[in-house]
């Protein structure tokens, strides 16, 4: 996916949190750097998305809502920077098989498992189809969290977190709650750092 046009708006992103945001990033050595891998993130800015870009030396696809590629010009941007359409509300499989073939390349997916903004700082619960991509393709999660105050910018870079125990076998739907709350506790782990 990494291509010229891709480099070029990360790296105006870079200078934008660097010099006016200042921002701080905590744990980078936790990222892999190879090998399937799902980011999972709070989500408080329609920055977000360039925010992971940044912390991350490897290209990086995001679901994003199906609204946002209505409008022509915008969607084709973020189709360039690695983001496809998900419906939300109910199943979207292809969607889903988009996620699938990303992982099945050993690349990165970032979802925001809560699956909207909450800009007040506090965390919402994690969207079971979200829980369930990186069980189904038996990847690692790698939290994140950010925060955004005053023009200061800082993330935090969590260990890896495996579902393992959830491999190879059916689940019940009270563990995928159990499952979403290892997820958010990770990241609300992650926002305590900072």
């Amino acid at each position: 996916m990494i291509n010229l046009f891709y480099s070029i708006i990360r790296g105006i992103f870079f200078l934008l949190f660097k010099y006016i945001y200042r921002y701080q990033v905590k744990g980078r050595a936790n990222i892999p750097k190879a090998g399937a891998l799902v980011v999972m993130s709070n989500h408080i800015s329609y920055l977000d998305p360039p925010i992971i870009s940044c912390i991350m030396d490897r290209p990086i696809y995001f679901m994003a809502k199906e609204e946002l590629f209505q409008y022509p010009i915008f969607g084709w941007l973020i189709s360039k920077l690695g983001a496809f359409p998900v419906k939300r509300g109910r199943p979207d499989r292809g969607a889903l098989k988009k996620s699938y073939n990303i992982l099945a390349n050993d690349q990165v997916l970032c979802i925001f498992p809560e699956g909207q903004r909450y800009r007040n700082g506090k965390l919402g619960n994690a969207k079971s189809g979200a829980i369930m991509i990186p069980i189904k393709k038996e990847c690692p999660i790698l939290p994140v969290g950010i925060k955004l105050k005053k023009m200061r910018l800082k993330v935090s870079i969590g260990q890896p977190l495996l579902l393992d125990q959830y491999f190879n076998r059916k689940i019940e739907k009270e563990e995928i709650k159990a499952a979403g709350r290892l997820i958010m506790k990770n990241i609300e782990q992650e926002l305590d750092q900072i």
